[in-house]
């Protein structure tokens, strides 16, 4: 057994990974000697980086070196691999965040070079304590013209197509969604002014009260609840006419009415996919916003790099669909929420670095990663470390003793490693008192080290210049104090400190406070002072060109039988009338067919690829409800059968001395819909160890097969097989191993008095027989299948299962578009439709 690893980059130490645990693994994982003596693991040591050039490598030992001091495995001071250059390492201390993301920038736009012919690529990255240090610095790259991709699923949610994509989907979501709405109307697509935004408040007010949706008590005496009052995304739904006017004299303008209707039949339409799977309802959405021709259209950057945000926002929806159990919209944007809320964004792996563009992203995020220039911003005190250092008692953290989302130190497999609470033995409530102090102090010690242990892998993800920078003035009215880390670095000299702006005077007022800012409303897009503001008026002249080109050609529409109608679409001719194909035109009208084709909902439900045997059972008892269900998926209503089926099998299972780990989908006896009996569980295994089953010896129990029929894949879950005494031996002198067996199918019910009803049942078994002869290699002739109808204490043997061909067949039937030969539907490839207008397709 080996381990791997770096005390000093052990930065998830909160959630298990302490340092600890490697530094005892030499202890706890002792080797022997040849005489069988016990003693210490070897301990083998990797001292040289191969990353970072000198002063860099310098700087990083610097601020590791109290973690090396108190390790109890010996770590060596990391050296330079052979030929590292001098390298930079600069700090800077600004005067307010705004000033610190600008020289951020600044430093990065004079190192960063992108992919070019004869130029070497030189990739950056911004790295941050926190994500909420993201939008001021986000702002300042782009403003510097520089392409940025801020990495982390948080920083993903707040990028502002991302934002504007959410918000379409709350407010078609969730008619309560007001701030959504708001997202939207106040954005770059609508752009609603505070006059009209105040008027459709009064309108939403006035349809509240027309509707007698107003909180309190009806005249029945029942109070509304909040989801009956009319909200603002109602009144969108339902906008007033044109000459309208509110009580207090506001109302709509022309301008805002069209916007608003426009806005108002996308969220309509949005409403109208939400059949759709979740990465293809995000797709209409990006759609339907326009957000893909509004990325493309940025200027200086690749459209495979402008869309990247909204791909990587796909990219999660597509794992949120496989992984979640009820992968609907309201679940997912519960689920967007929460991921939100969280400080960190580490739950989505890391790309590799793209060189194309400026990384921006939390440390955390950033170990195993390297760049070339590497800024860390947000080097104060409280901010890195987050634990203040710098206050009148020196660090202090209440740990565990706080908030019920951190499990108690001596819970915690390192609870050796952490600080202790010493209060047994404590004298008097006083005594207590001051252990409890002692122990914050000592917490807050605990926590500047793994503070210490992240900044050590900011600094290191560097190879050639780095940049560490803070600001005396941010969001507090006080002035910040500088991290003790950059602190330490600047009096050993082994950073350039020509950057430090002096420190505040005592009684200095915030400057960001006292500023005045100034803005217009509603924002123009390309008011900006960077990149964006540059390209406004070329991005204008060709809107209006567009529009130009829209009413010339409206102006001379093509009249009915004329020579342009009669050649059709994708043929163009000259001026003397020599035709010739318009390839761009033919192009033109796929694209536009295809996309009215994915716009209207189709009725067509492909039939998975994998299907459970009781699906396959639930296809042939009823196509059009099984059809259904897969298009509009319910949760099926609490089954006393199935929870009995559920804990009988469990109870037969442990009968039998196995067990196994199972998914809840696949739980043995869910599918139990037998005609109940009056049987409990004590009831139940008395009429079980009255069957002959009881007494034999199985040969397995509870095995999960699956197995390929027709280009699907049947998922079986077989209760038990057993030796069958009822078999015919095999023929002497064949070679042929007397193996026959019956597949046995636990049911806590009664057994099926309709003859369809006992059919669609039997094709289990049949299933079942067919995946048990394919994984055993047993002879299908050799292999029987049997119901075990516990509480009625009644074996059933069908006379005759289908063989493979048969289930196919019955498959195809299931998918074909008429009634038809299984040879017939092979060529036509059909469907079954449903009476509610559904139908189950095969997969193509």
């Amino acid at each position: 057994m080996t381990a791997v690893g770096d005390p000093h980059q052990s930065i998830y130490g909160w959630r298990g990974a302490s340092a600890g645990g490697l530094e005892r693994f030499p202890e706890q994982f002792r080797t022997l000697d040849a005489d069988g003596t016990p003693r210490r693991a070897d301990v083998h040591t990797l001292s040289t980086s191969w990353r970072n050039e000198l002063t860099i490598l310098d700087a990083a030992n610097l601020v590791a070196g109290p973690l090396r001091a108190g390790a109890r495995v010996p770590l060596p001071v990391l050296q330079a691999r052979p030929g590292a250059q001098a390298g930079h390492v600069q700090a800077l201390v600004a005067d307010t965040v705004e000033d610190e993301a600008r020289a951020v920038a600044r430093f990065v736009a004079d190192r960063w070079r992108g992919a070019a012919p004869g130029v070497d690529r030189v990739s950056a990255a911004v790295l941050c304590r926190k994500r909420a240090q993201f939008p001021v610095l986000r702002q300042a790259l782009r403003e510097a013209g520089l392409p940025v991709e801020v990495v982390g699923l948080g920083g993903l949610l707040s990028t502002p197509e991302v934002v504007d994509l959410v918000a379409a989907l709350q407010a078609a979501h969730d008619p309560s969604r007001g701030d959504a709405l708001v997202r939207l109307l106040t954005g770059a697509r609508t752009r609603l002014g505070a006059a009209d935004l105040h008027a459709l408040a009064a309108w939403a007010s006035e349809l509240s009260a027309r509707h007698g949706s107003a909180r309190g008590r009806g005249a029945d005496g029942v109070e509304a609840d909040v989801v009956d009052e009319r909200s603002i995304v109602d009144a969108l739904d339902d906008l007033p006419p044109a000459q309208w006017c509110s009580r207090t004299g506001r109302s709509l303008t022309d301008v805002a009415l069209a916007r608003l209707a426009d806005l108002a039949g996308l969220l309509r339409a949005l409403r109208a996919h939400t059949y759709l799977s979740l990465p293809e309802l995000v797709g209409e959405a990006e759609r339907l916003l326009g957000l893909d021709i509004e990325v493309a259209a940025r200027a200086g950057v690749s459209p495979g790099r402008a869309r990247a945000h909204l791909d990587a926002f796909r990219d999660v929806a597509v794992d949120f669909s496989q992984s979640a159990d009820h992968p609907t919209l309201g679940a997912f944007l519960a689920w967007l929420e929460a991921a939100d809320a969280r400080e960190d964004g580490l739950d989505l792996p890391v790309a590799e670095p793209d060189p194309d563009a400026v990384q921006l992203i939390t440390i955390h995020a950033a170990k195993g990663l390297e760049w070339d220039v590497v800024a860390v911003a947000g080097m104060v005190d409280g901010g890195l470390p987050a634990t203040a250092t710098q206050g009148k008692d020196g660090p202090k953290d209440s740990a565990w003793l706080t908030g019920l989302g951190t499990l108690p130190y001596p819970l915690r497999g390192d609870r050796h490693d952490l600080p202790e609470l010493a209060y047994a033995g404590a004298a008097d409530p006083k005594d207590l008192e001051e252990r409890r102090k002692r122990f914050l102090l000592d917490a807050g010690d605990h926590e500047v080290a793994e503070e210490r242990r992240l900044a050590y892998v900011a600094l290191t993800r560097a190879r050639s210049d780095l940049l560490l920078t803070a600001a005396w003035w941010g969001q507090a009215k006080g002035v910040r104090k500088v991290s003790l880390f950059l602190t330490e670095l600047a009096e050993a000299g082994l950073v350039d400190a020509q950057g430090w702006a002096p420190a505040p005077a005592d009684g200095t007022a915030n400057p960001r406070e006292v500023s005045e800012y100034s803005a217009v409303w509603p924002g123009d897009p390309f008011a900006g002072s960077g990149a964006e503001h540059h390209r406004g008026d070329a991005v204008r002249a060709a809107a209006e060109a567009v529009r130009a080109a829209i009413e010339a050609a409206g102006a001379q529409p093509p009249q009915p039988g004329d020579d342009r109608d009669a050649r059709g679409p994708g043929v163009a001719a000259d001026a003397d009338g020599t035709e010739h194909p318009d390839e761009l035109a033919r192009l033109a009208d796929r694209l536009l067919a295809e996309r009215e084709l994915t716009s209207r909902p189709s009725a067509e439900v492909v039939l998975p690829a994998h299907l459970s045997a009781s699906a396959l059972v639930r296809l042939d008892s009823g196509a059009e409800e099984f059809a259904l269900a897969l298009r509009r998926p319910v949760p099926l209503e609490p089954s006393p059968q199935a929870r009995r089926g559920t804990a009988f099998h469990t109870w037969v299972e442990g009968w039998f001395g196995s067990a196994s780990l199972v998914d809840l989908d696949d739980l043995p006896g869910a599918d139990d819909d037998s005609l109940p009996v009056d049987a409990d569980q004590a009831a139940l295994r008395a009429a079980f160890l009255a069957t002959p089953w009881a007494q034999r010896r199985p040969v397995a129990v509870e095995v999960d097969i699956e197995t390929p029929v027709d280009g699907y894949v049947i998922r079986s879950r077989i209760d038990a097989v057993f030796p069958d005494p009822e078999a015919a031996p095999a023929v002497a002198g064949s070679g042929a191993p007397d193996d026959a067996v019956v597949v046995v199918d636990w049911k806590t019910g009664a057994p099926p008095t309709d003859p369809a009803a006992r059919a669609s049942r039997e094709l289990q078994l049949a299933v079942y027989r067919l995946a048990w002869s394919r994984w055993t290699g047993t002879p299908i002739e050799r292999v029987q299948a049997a119901f075990c109808y516990v509480g009625a204490g009644l074996t059933v043997r069908p006379e005759r299962l289908l063989d493979e061909d048969e289930i196919t067949a019955l498959l195809r039937r299931s998918t074909a578009s008429d009634v038809q030969a299984p040879d017939a539907h092979a060529a036509s490839g059909g469907f079954v439709r449903s009476g509610a207008g559904e139908r189950v397709s095969r997969r193509s």
